[in-house]
């Protein structure tokens, strides 16, 4: 690009100057973000350049390069020309939506200036952006996920935002906050559909987790209504699912009510009605009889029909109340004692009385129909919810090896020195270093991607599974996190134990970067070979750190001699990352590259498994290399 000196400043004031900076500076640290995926969606037009926030130089021409590398993730709907400023400029502003050029852009003497308002339109794309990139993300990386359905939702979800925005109603709205008690909720006149409102979207299971979560006497969010006025039914603006679960499982749905009434009238020696209210399980049986067919699953979602509990004790319904209530319906637990909100309750107090727990209901008493459309948007646009990691670094954050994992990878904050945040590494040699690594790796700053990494080669090292199959990475981590919570002998609430651990770690990590000539472009990623991705990352970081294990004070000279053949194995079909990452077929990876790499360097893996676990109190090998152990046996 030519020099253009677009943001000459002598023409505005200091106040223009410190808006225009924070605007740059907002959507400098967005495009950085933008360019640490580790992946993309097919088709893309990205480069393979990871940048920081501070190469985004609005002084310069420097930004629109650095634009260019992440437009793809923008979904401009035009290629932005990286060979002309002045046509960069006039297409980006057509692509933020403005009709007429001079409202975002203006010239000055020696170039051309984006305007405040094409700034905020461009900071406000950009954030949006880094939202949808983290959901492709997130899919690709799910259980069952691939490259081409999380491209599709990624598109779809673009598609759904539109181009530009809509124009804002301007005149105020009024709305109250309040607590109402369920029954409130479930005897009041809803319109559950509005036009504005999505289909029924939850599965048995989300349903079932709400009423457990209820149960329980955990909170719920707030549920949003727009009092439409007079006798008519209140619009649900937010808290669909959440209404309709409740609804469901205590038989007050309108459309299972309206069923049932339609049937009772039709075969009214049945009882159908009252075995509806009082015994749904007789219901059941009496349907079945008078109608000639059972009621399936599908009949029961399409009548709105109650569901039962959970039979196992997944949804936390454990102990010598709520665990009485797994398995059974809502009929046949309604005169049960359960204690929610510090308070003894029935069931059926809970659902259909007065009792201390309540639902924050926010009731829009005025606004017009397009105002609750953009409410709606709001409420379902606003935010991100937390991922896993997130999650997880909340839930055992009480623990020095949570507070460990967050400092190794570089995800602690950097407020705090090494030693105020997790002591037992503050001597352990190279452990900033580790961070850093795994970001040129291409695992940037964004919602602890690196200490999920982490968290993930520790916990294939180190959770013996017994012989029972590997869970999901998610819960494979949590399960030893949790066992480490709960048990205060375990090794890893040593701080000497976990100081041990991450050194080996961080001398693994090095080692694997240090040896670049062991990896072919390829097998980094399969599309493009500038940055690693999670399971090929994984697979061989743990090969690295069981080999270190069984053979540390050789280990250089194993890589030496075996590197070329290595290198050639990464370039095979069988060390391909697969398409579809299932559970099975994303253990399977790891453990060929893992197996592939003991192997190729010679190193005895029982010896590295018993080594391992005499260390750290346990070993994952031979969870993971089973196949191996068994061979060698």
């Amino acid at each position: 690009m030519t020099d253009s000196d677009l943001l000459m400043t002598d023409s505005i004031d200091e106040a223009e100057q410190d808006s225009l900076a924070q605007l740059q500076d907002r959507i400098a640290e967005s495009l950085a973000e933008m360019s640490e995926a580790a992946d993309a969606p097919a088709g893309l037009n990205q480069t393979n350049a990871q940048f920081d926030a501070s190469d985004v130089d609005f002084g310069s021409d420097a930004w629109m390069s650095r634009l260019a590398d992440v437009q793809g993730w923008l979904d401009f709907d035009r290629d932005l020309p990286t060979s002309d400023a002045a046509g960069f400029v006039e297409n980006l502003v057509t692509a933020l939506g403005f009709e007429n050029q001079g409202d975002g852009v203006y010239v000055t003497g020696a170039g051309s200036q984006l305007t405040e308002t094409a700034l905020e339109r461009l900071s406000e794309r950009a954030e949006l952006a880094i939202r949808l990139q983290q959901a492709f993300l997130a899919e690709i990386d799910a259980e069952g996920g691939s490259r081409a359905s999380a491209t599709t939702s990624w598109k779809a979800a673009w598609d759904a935002e539109g181009d530009s925005a809509e124009t804002v109603v301007p005149e105020p709205v009024t709305a109250k906050a309040d607590v109402w008690h369920i029954f409130q909720l479930t005897k009041k006149k809803l319109n559950l559909t509005p036009s504005y409102q999505r289909g029924d979207v939850w599965r048995t299971g989300d349903r079932q987790a709400l009423i457990e979560s209820i149960l329980r006497g955990i909170p719920l969010p707030s549920i949003i209504l727009l009092r439409t006025g007079g006798t008519t039914p209140h619009d649900v603006v937010d808290g669909k699912q959440r209404l309709t679960a409740i609804l469901r499982f205590v038989g007050q749905h309108p459309i299972a009510l309206l069923k049932v009434a339609e049937a009772d009238e039709k075969y009214p020696d049945a009882g159908l009605k009252m075995h509806f209210t009082t015994d749904y399980p007789t219901f059941r049986k009496a349907w079945k009889q008078v109608m000639g067919e059972p009621l399936t699953a599908k009949l029961e979602d399409d009548y709105y029909f109650p569901f039962k509990l959970r039979a196992d004790e997944k949804g936390g319904l454990v102990g010598p109340d709520l665990g009485l209530l797994r398995g059974k319906y809502f009929t046949q637990i309604r005169g049960n004692t359960i204690h929610v909100a510090d308070q003894e309750v029935t069931v059926e107090d809970l659902f259909e009385g007065a009792p201390d727990y309540k639902v924050p209901v926010i009731e829009y008493t005025k606004a017009s129909q397009s105002q609750i459309h953009e409410v709606f948007k709001l409420y379902n646009k606003q935010g991100m919810h937390l991922n896993a990691e997130e999650i997880r670094n909340a839930i055992y954050h009480d623990i020095e090896l949570t507070k460990a994992l967050l400092v190794a990878a570089g995800d602690a904050s950097p407020r705090n020195s090494i030693a105020e945040i997790a002591p037992s590494l503050a001597d352990v040699p190279g452990i900033q270093d580790l961070g850093k690594t795994l970001k040129e790796y291409g695992f940037g700053d964004a919602r602890y991607r690196r200490t999920k990494v982490l968290g993930w080669v520790i916990a294939v090292l180190l959770s013996d599974t017994g012989g029972r199959d590997l869970a999901s990475t998610a819960r494979h981590i949590d399960l030893l996190l949790r066992a480490v919570q709960e048990k205060s002998s375990h090794a890893l609430r040593n701080d000497a134990t976990i100081a041990d651990l991450f050194g080996l770690i961080a001398r693994a990590a090095d080692i694997h970067a240090a040896h670049d000539e062991l990896w072919s472009d390829k097998f980094k990623d399969g599309d493009k070979g500038a940055k690693w991705q999670e399971l090929q990352l994984v697979g061989s970081l743990v090969g690295i750190t069981i080999a270190l294990a069984g053979a540390p004070d050789d280990i250089e000279d194993r890589i030496a001699a075996s590197a070329d053949a290595i290198r050639a194995a990464t370039a095979t079909e069988a060390w391909t990352r697969p398409e579809k990452t299932q559970t099975r077929t994303q253990w399977d990876y790891i453990a060929r590259l893992a197996r592939g790499l003991v192997e190729g360097l010679g190193v005895d893996v029982t010896a590295a498994s018993d080594e391992i676990r005499k260390r750290f109190g346990s070993s994952g090998v031979e969870s993971l290399l089973g196949s191996i152990l068994k061979t060698a046996e």
